[in-house]
């Protein structure tokens, strides 16, 4: 594959720039109320798949537990 020769690889992407423009990236500063809107929306996310999860688990154990 002509991807996963090295010598390819350093002339699509020069490492040492790359380096360099990440250590001078400014990171994004948060917010007062960024926190409590991140957990909130991970929870709306996945409660309903695990909710889906418990039910599929609890319908398998229902019918072929005993």
């Amino acid at each position: 594959m002509w991807f996963l020769h090295k010598g390819r690889f350093k002339s699509l992407v020069n490492e040492e720039e790359a380096e360099k423009r990440f250590a001078t990236e400014v990171k994004p500063e948060l917010e007062k109320g960024d926190v409590p809107a991140m957990i909130i929306a991970a929870f709306i996310v996945f409660a309903p798949v695990l909710l889906l999860i418990l039910c599929v688990l609890w319908l398998f154990n229902s019918l072929f537990g005993g």
